[in-house]
């Protein structure tokens, strides 16, 4: 959604996140891999899989020290969204995400409410997904 904001050493970050993320749970499922696609697409970067040798901890440092506080905020809430692809959090992914906010510095009720906004933009895509494919 807001991915365009992002510089290009701030969108190869943001891709390894997200590859670390899809891989939380040691599981890349195919709405995880066209997910990753549209993002590339959004950021205007060819598609591919980043390298995830370099540490999940490395790239947050990094993210944490290259953004912005708005910044941030779109990385987690792109983030959760991600990761609810397949409309549940297994406990790998609760955790990622947790260790997420707290490296971003993004308080509890921040990510709450990033979560409850992310919860209501998936269920409306769905309900448009729905209303368009019957």
């Amino acid at each position: 959604m807001f991915l365009n904001q992002f510089n290009d050493e701030q969108k190869e970050l943001f891709l390894q996140l997200c590859a670390h993320a899809v891989m939380a749970d040691d599981v890349f499922e195919v709405d995880e891999m066209e997910s990753m696609a549209l993002m590339c697409h959004e950021m205007m970067l060819p598609n591919h899989m980043p390298d995830i040798d370099v540490p999940i901890d490395t790239v947050l440092t990094q993210l944490n020290l290259l953004t912005s506080k708005q910044q941030k905020n779109i990385i987690m809430i792109e983030s959760i969204i991600l990761l609810k692809k397949n409309s549940y959090l297994d406990e790998t992914e609760v955790n990622f995400l947790d260790n997420m906010k707290k490296k971003l510095g993004i308080s509890d009720d921040k990510y709450a409410y990033l979560d409850s906004l992310a919860n209501i933009y998936i269920s409306v895509k769905n309900e448009l997904t729905d209303a368009i494919e019957n």
